[in-house]
């Protein structure tokens, strides 16, 4: 993956309330914050690994689906999660 320059996401510090439990998770290029009634992170982590190295073994071998500019249409055979990314964004 291509790697980036972090920049601090300071809109996180917006969200105020004692209702719900903050948390990130920061696994390469994803970084996600995240409420929730309860402290989910390792659940999410877990998650995340899962659904990134699916992605990452589809993006070996179809390298486009990294780069595309244009509306990617994936195989039969292509992971659910590559199919749901390619249809929301045509």
């Amino acid at each position: 993956m291509n790697s980036y320059i972090y920049e601090p996401r300071t809109y996180r510090n917006r969200i105020h309330g004692t209702d719900m439990v903050s948390f990130g998770v920061t696994i390469k290029e994803t970084d996600l914050y995240i409420r929730a009634r309860k402290n989910l992170k390792s659940k999410a982590e877990r998650l995340v690994e899962k659904y990134r190295s699916i992605l990452e073994k589809y993006i070996k071998r179809n390298p486009d689906f990294l780069t595309t500019l244009e509306p990617f249409f994936p195989d039969n055979n292509a992971p659910l999660i590559v199919k749901d990314m390619a249809k929301s964004a045509t």
